[in-house]
């Protein structure tokens, strides 16, 4: 019997296109599981869809607005509509994540007497002694955008002089200003001109922060007003002085020598007229004085005793 012999092609199978019968469709939200698809699948692919699908090319010049070309005045304006608020910031004192710091506050909040009222006594003397903030209602602060500083760093030593001497520092008490000066470091130390205290450190626990406070403040060497709208002491302006030396003599010291003149920083404090009222025996010695001899008798002691 004759073997039977097979015979195999030498060329390949044709070649198909391959075919699926599967339309897909945008607006399907729901895949059936025997395409072996999943929703967090699905998701992670419309995900990476999206981020190819975002251009990686920069913008043409022509739609870049020029804002570093414009002129210094022009955007100084800027600057000081985004960064500075007329009626000032006022600070007071929070804890976050275990860290003390401050936060912004409407003016009326800081400005109200008996605010730091606690059960047996007050946390601290009392607050507002200027007329004007005895009678102010609180405000709805402006909105201001610091962000700007994180730009560029020739925006940020633009803008950082502005943010700080351009603006009033509403301080709650001198646990606020102790938390806020030791949070901007010393180089804005260094730029702020003007603070308003609003409460002086009277218990055995809070009065412990008036001289650290006032001593974060000598890095402040170009300040031009220190308002002190809270009662330091009771006694008449012999007392007061000796109370803001024996806190603030860093600051005071400090402040003669950046200006060359020993009691350069008497000239701009600004202490409210409660604190140069007699009390008590000492309302005979010195209640026929006048406002403005009783505040030259402060400056005088306080110059005294930086001699």
């Amino acid at each position: 019997m004759a073997a039977t012999t097979v015979i195999t092609r030498a060329y390949p199978k044709r070649k198909r296109a391959e075919i699926s019968y599967y339309e897909s469709s945008s607006d399907e939200s729901e895949v059936d599981d025997e395409y072996g698809a999943s929703d967090e699948n699905l998701s992670a692919t419309t995900r990476k869809k999206l981020r190819t699908a975002v251009p990686t090319k920069p913008l043409p010049k022509r739609k870049i607005f020029p804002f570093t070309s414009l002129p210094a005045e022009l955007k100084n304006q800027i600057y000081g509509l985004a960064l500075t608020d007329p009626d000032g910031i006022n600070l007071v004192s929070k804890t976050k994540h275990h860290r003390r710091t401050v936060q912004r506050s409407v003016s009326g909040t800081v400005q109200k007497g008996g605010y730091h009222r606690r059960r047996r006594a007050y946390r601290y003397q009392l607050q507002p002694q200027s007329q004007s903030s005895s009678t102010s209602s609180a405000t709805r602060s402006s909105a201001l955008t610091p962000n700007v500083l994180l730009l560029n760093r020739a925006i940020y030593a633009e803008t950082q002089p502005i943010l700080y001497a351009g603006n009033t520092f509403a301080l709650e008490d001198t646990t606020a200003m102790h938390a806020f000066l030791a949070t901007i470091g010393p180089k804005n130390r260094a730029t702020v001109t003007d603070i308003t205290i609003k409460g002086w450190g009277y218990t055995k626990a809070h009065k412990a922060l008036n001289h650290p406070a006032l001593t974060m403040l000598a890095d402040a060497v170009n300040l031009t007003r220190l308002h002190l709208d809270c009662q330091l002491a009771w006694g008449g302006p012999s007392r007061v002085a000796k109370q803001l030396y024996r806190d603030g003599f860093h600051w005071l010291e400090a402040m003669g020598a950046a200006k060359g003149r020993f009691d350069a920083a008497i000239d701009i404090i600004d202490i409210s007229e409660a604190n140069l009222t007699c009390h008590g025996y000492l309302y005979i010695r010195a209640g026929g004085l006048s406002p403005e001899e009783k505040m030259e008798e402060f400056k005088a002691e306080l110059r005294k005793m930086l001699q």
